[in-house]
């Protein structure tokens, strides 16, 4: 009686065109990739500035907390340093990306258009 019910489960025969609709002029929604490109790397520096500020608001209460411990205070003070470290990282990486898109002429969002070289 269970093989029976089990049977009639998975007896559909119904085909779902999954792969046409997802990869036909498309990237996970986009039509371009320069926007996809884009959105992606706008997406990578909000979670780097998301971490940068949860990794010094850590530091700053692991310091206040550490109640005068040498060992926990430099350790929270290699935590602000690395945080801010990491920052600075962060904002030349945008720096050099900036430039890059510059020196270069590319405009993403102009990338996938008609004219994409803007003349």
């Amino acid at each position: 009686m269970i093989f029976q019910k089990l049977s009639q489960v998975f007896a559909a025969d119904i085909e779902l065109p999954i792969g046409e609709m997802a990869t036909k002029n498309n990237f996970f929604g986009y039509t371009c990739i320069g926007h996809l490109v884009s959105n992606l790397v706008a997406a990578a520096f909000i979670v780097a500035g998301i971490a940068f500020f949860v990794y010094l608001v850590m530091g700053g209460i692991q310091w206040l907390t550490s109640g005068g411990d040498k060992g926990k205070i430099e350790s929270s003070q290699k935590m602000i340093s690395a945080a801010l470290i990491g920052l600075a990282i962060v904002a030349s990486s945008y720096a050099v990306y900036m430039i890059v898109l510059t020196f270069f002429g590319i405009n993403l969002d102009a990338l996938c258009t008609d004219n994409p070289l803007g003349n």
